[in-house]
């Protein structure tokens, strides 16, 4: 019993008491409008997040968003523990998707001891390059919030950054709060260049499905300082060796045999 007990709190703690407390009731922040699912598919690096006991000492956070043969939405969580090294994964898929085009989402996860369902706003995103998420959850007078900013790109520009603190500004969410997600070194996996599936390059306007799947974009660029100095290492090939002659002078010239000899010295006696 108690440990049923212990196992249960350390699922819903994390989700609840470890984000940024506040009175009253949950902020009624509008979610983005005409959101569509099917571009949003693929992978998202943590950039920074609201901060949580649950991911302290954590590095290389990373959330991909896949669609299955089913049409079901899966949802994969990849957390490496910065003392370790060990990679913890967690599982899931998206259970409802709001009506009418708002961003809100509701995830439930199997793969943890005790399965849960946890709800979160899409408030923004471009679908290229960033998304700022949020979520909330009550207790009687007071409630809990969390928000994360996540990229495309795994460490991305100043530029990119901007688009989502002018997001947060907007619904006047506090950036006090929030830590930055260490994305440096960390180790390389296939959907970093983007396999099929997991980065939509061209999506139809009118349904929002995938049409194409290239590589293009995830194509691994080559340093400019290589380049250059691949350009300056030119080998000449080596010139071409002179043919021999067709018939060798040593080749035609036939050995005098032994027996020829000795007859020649005694003729000559």
């Amino acid at each position: 019993m108690y440990f049923k007990l212990i196992v249960i709190l350390g699922v819903i703690t994390p989700n609840i008491i470890a984000q940024v407390p506040n009175l009253g009731f949950c902020p009624g922040y509008i979610p983005m409008a005409d959101f569509n699912m099917n571009r949003f598919l693929g992978k998202w690096y943590e950039s920074e997040r609201y901060f949580t006991f649950s991911e302290v000492g954590s590095r290389c956070v990373t959330t991909n968003y896949a669609k299955g043969p089913n049409g079901k939405i899966f949802v994969s969580n990849k957390i490496t523990n910065r003392i370790t090294g060990v990679k913890r994964i967690i599982d899931g898929e998206i259970n409802e998707i709001a009506k009418g085009g708002e961003g809100r989402i509701t995830v439930k996860y199997n793969t943890l001891p005790v399965s849960y369902d946890t709800s979160y706003v899409i408030l923004d995103t471009d679908y290229d390059s960033f998304a700022v998420l949020w979520a909330c959850s009550g207790i009687g007078p007071i409630h809990t919030q969390n928000a994360w900013v996540m990229t495309r790109e795994r460490l991305p520009a100043g530029t990119v950054l901007q688009k989502a603190y002018g997001v947060l500004d907007k619904y006047k969410i506090s950036r006090a709060f929030f830590v930055k997600t260490d994305q440096e070194s960390c180790a390389l996996t296939a959907d970093d260049f983007g396999t099929p599936g997991f980065a939509p390059d061209e999506v139809d306007e009118n349904d929002g499905a995938v049409k194409s799947q290239g590589l293009e974009k995830s194509a691994v660029s080559v340093p400019e300082h290589i380049l250059k100095s691949s350009e300056l290492e030119k080998i000449e090939a080596p010139q071409q060796i002179k043919e021999l002659p067709q018939e060798s002078t040593v080749l035609n010239t036939k050995p005098e045999s032994q027996p020829e000899k000795l007859i020649e010295k005694i003729q000559s006696a």
